[in-house]
């Protein structure tokens, strides 16, 4: 019995493959089951998978090779599980406190990602963690004390019951739930989330103020002075935290744009509603087999300026610079 799989989370391990954790339409309820594929191009059978049963994974990233290690797929769960596999197994970690279930109980986590030479990790409450040679440690203790006095302050006196009221749902709203993590080395890199928080850590934190309260769910640091944050409404940003962040404008009103990715100079991005190219101040739609204003693109990553991956909630793509390719999975419409 064939049963559809929904694209949750991609990256790049090459320009010849791609790892990609989906979910089975048939896993139901509060039952949880993951399945991790490994495109790859170079194999005659191209599409291989392993299940991480009773596990749900939210992102992936690549672990790039050393010389003292070889390259891994990371997958990790909201619950700050961490699946390492390498050509010869997998090993298991888990970040300490993380999670809603965790010590910490500051809720799940979203991203994970290889920093300079680190893995790191954030999620909700302002939750940033890096792998260390001794283990994962959490580097967020200001951030985290600010998102707690935040939730737990009384609504202003002075206030009529309405406002109070209001702000009690606002100011979750506010809270530095972080979505995305990038940069340029471990101590150059960039969290985003809701309420536009948006923070630069260089050894401690720094919070970039871009006088807007849009969710920020995606970032792509190019170089320590070019770094692309993308969210609510379409909006664009680029710059740093040295220069300023300029907007390029709200381009999806009442939409997101999920992903965000700077590859052979132009700027893409990645919706429920297609993959778009920034041309100026205008999103162009792009539309090649099995990508048009009704795909969902749920990420994009590259290693290089060589080849981009594209992932769809279905279906995979390979961007070369001429043209772009789908590699359709056989399980899915």
């Amino acid at each position: 019995m064939v049963v559809p799989v929904k694209f949750v989370s991609a990256c790049a391990v090459s320009d010849t493959m791609a790892m990609i954790a989906t979910i089975p339409d048939a896993v139901e309820g509060d039952a949880k089951f993951t399945r991790i594929y490994y495109l790859n191009l170079q194999t005659d059978e191209l599409w291989h998978y392993v299940d991480w049963p009773d596990h749900e994974v939210v992102s992936v990233c690549l672990l790039r090779a050393t010389e003292d290690r070889p390259r891994a797929g990371c997958a990790m769960t909201g619950g700050g599980r961490i699946e390492i596999a390498k050509s010869q197994g997998a090993t298991y970690e888990d970040i300490p406190g993380a999670g809603l279930e965790g010590s910490r109980g500051l809720g799940d986590l979203t991203k994970i990602k290889e920093i300079g030479s680190r893995l790191f990790a954030c999620g909700g409450m302002g939750q940033v963690y890096r792998r260390d040679p001794q283990g994962w440690v959490a580097i967020d203790d200001d951030i985290v004390g600010a998102a707690r006095r935040l939730l737990e302050a009384e609504p202003d006196g002075g206030s009529d019951r309405a406002t109070q009221m209001r702000q009690r749902v606002e100011r979750p709203r506010a809270l530095p739930n972080f979505n995305a993590i990038d940069g340029t080395s471990e101590n150059d890199l960039y969290v985003c989330g809701l309420g536009g928080n948006l923070y630069h850590y260089t050894g401690s934190w720094e919070k970039v103020d871009i006088g807007r309260q849009n969710i920020l769910t995606s970032i792509h640091t190019v170089s320590a002075e070019e770094t692309w944050v993308a969210g609510q409404d379409g909006l664009v940003m680029r710059g740093s935290a040295r220069a300023g962040f300029q907007s390029i404008g709200m381009l999806f009103p009442d939409s997101y744009v999920w992903s965000v990715r700077r590859f052979r100079g132009e700027t893409y991005l990645g919706t429920l509603h297609g993959l778009y190219r920034l041309v100026g101040d205008r999103a162009v739609l792009v539309k090649s087999e099995g990508l048009d204003d009704r795909t969902h693109v749920i990420a994009m990553d590259s290693v290089g300026d060589d080849a981009m991956w594209i992932a769809s909630d279905r279906h995979a793509f390979l961007h070369d610079g001429a043209g772009i390719k789908i590699y359709r999975h056989g399980d899915n419409p």
